[in-house]
């Protein structure tokens, strides 16, 4: 029995015992501890060594709230392993028919029967459905192509302005689709065997990309070019090769036909050489030397029919008008191999 130790001022209490009772199975607990600043107190454990290991009571509650086990799985889903043949042979199968789709030529051979020499008119730019165009003139070369029958055409690019954003569209007078439909109603007067093929420009272009393609009637009638066209034509027997080109490669304001020059540079064997894009006509003849000797070759850069736009106005480009305007082309002759480039239109009439 232990006995209580007096005192003077009563009865002692016995002296707590440190540590665990003895023969006690229980785990001392971690000690909490709280973290207080001059704001705030928060309660909670260090879980490591770490100062950064601190999480407050809250912060461990909430893990253990959260902690779950949950799948997710899609029995019904199927994903196809596609080889390498089988991925290329697809390639191959769709670029075949949306070459049949579009139809796209890079070359034609066209054979002319004749008793006088023809006259192949570069029409090139009009930019239909612009304000400023000289749709009069365009009336009266179009009148005169359909009368005579020693003339033909070559459509150059851009027949139609074709702007698909603002502001350009802003000097517009005609709508996307009733530019088209003065292209075909035009050709439709004239006589569609009065065209020879077409040269799609930059224009029509930046349409097609919005989904509105306005040559696709065209294709089934004509030679129609997306890019370079080499043309084989065949007069009376007589062989010419041509290339007809609506924006070639470099330019330069002092020389109309510079484009056309540097691609003979690129690219020998060409008898006529036709260019456009930059409105400025010029027609021309040069020689050419290769294994064979010295030969001519025919130059035409096209006109327009386009007078002027904002864009024109603003960068400094003077009105246009005159002989600047219409078409220019190439008279051949029908009984000899020989070209003779024409710079207008009503020149073209007096030779023929």
């Amino acid at each position: 029995m232990k006995t209580a130790k007096f005192n003077i001022l009563g009865l002692t209490k016995p002296k707590k015992q440190r540590g665990r009772p003895k023969g006690s199975k229980n785990k001392p607990r971690k000690p909490i501890i709280k973290i207080s600043n001059n704001t705030m107190e928060k309660e909670g454990l260090y879980t490591s060594g770490s100062e950064d290991s601190f999480k407050t009571k809250e912060q461990m509650q909430r893990e253990t709230l959260y902690k779950g086990n949950v799948s997710v799985e899609y029995p019904d889903r199927y994903i196809a392993e596609l080889s390498f043949e089988e991925l290329n042979e697809e390639m191959i199968r769709r670029s075949r028919l949306r070459q049949k789709v579009e139809n796209k030529e890079y070359s034609t051979t066209i054979e002319i029967e004749t008793d006088r020499p023809i006259g192949l008119v570069w029409w090139a730019d009009h930019h239909v459905g612009g304000q400023f165009v000289d749709y009069e003139r365009l009336k009266f070369e179009a009148d005169e192509i359909k009368a005579n029958p020693y003339l033909r055409v070559a459509l150059g690019g851009d027949f139609s302005d074709s702007f698909v954003w603002l502001p350009a569209a802003f000097d517009d007078v005609a709508n996307l689709t009733e530019q088209n439909l003065y292209l075909y109603r035009l050709i439709e007067y004239i006589g569609w065997e009065k065209v020879l093929f077409c040269v799609i420009g930059n224009h029509p272009k930046w349409a097609r990309r919005g989904g509105l393609d306005g040559y696709d009637e065209m294709r089934k009638k004509i030679p129609v070019f997306d890019g370079v066209g080499t043309v084989d034509l065949v007069i009376n027997g007589i062989s010419y090769t041509g290339a007809a080109i609506h924006k070639a490669r470099g330019s330069s304001y002092m020389d109309p036909n510079f484009g056309g020059k540097r691609f003979l540079r690129e690219n020998d064997g060409y008898d006529f050489v036709l260019t456009a894009h930059t409105h400025n006509g010029g027609s021309q003849t040069i020689n050419r030397r290769d294994s064979k000797g010295e030969r001519e070759v025919a130059l035409l850069s096209g006109k327009t029919f386009k007078e002027t736009d904002d864009f024109m106005d603003t960068e400094g480009f003077k009105k246009k008008t005159g002989v600047g305007l219409g078409s220019n082309g190439i008279i051949f002759h029908h009984q000899k191999k020989s070209m003779l480039p024409v710079s207008s239109f009503c020149k073209i009439l007096d030779y023929i």
